[in-house]
């Protein structure tokens, strides 16, 4: 069985869950697929990673393709999958790199002025 890489430039963690139609019109939980994210927030060594790569399985892909939030985020840049395996860092940067959920850094303030001053304790 062939693997398949799947590299997140999200903030958060995903879970693509594809919903099946139960009985009385109330959906049942089908397939979901975890998808490692990350980029931009510290982990617990201080490390903000620039994109992270999460190994699947070829009925994970079927079934992600089939998901239309995992189609819009492939659609914006935020995930690229890929059948090697590669240095994530090169991966994420023709990725676009920062979602909605990102934590805020000094380059989003117009200038230094407008950007929050740290004062040591």
């Amino acid at each position: 069985m062939a693997k398949t890489y799947v590299f997140s430039t999200l903030a958060n963690d995903q879970t693509y869950t594809n919903w099946l139609k139960g009985g009385g019109d109330v959906p049942v939980k089908g397939h979901a697929v975890h998808i490692k994210g990350g980029t931009g927030v510290a982990n617990n060594r201080l490390v903000t990673p620039l994109g992270v790569a999460t190994e699947i399985s070829d009925f994970d892909l079927e079934e992600l393709q089939k998901n239309p939030s995992f189609k819009d985020h492939e659609k914006n840049g935020y995930i690229v999958v890929r059948a090697k395996k590669a240095e994530t860092e090169k991966v994420a940067s023709d990725m676009n790199l920062k979602d909605e959920s990102a934590p805020m850094t000094h380059t989003d303030y117009k200038s230094e002025e407008d950007s929050p001053k740290y004062k040591s304790a």
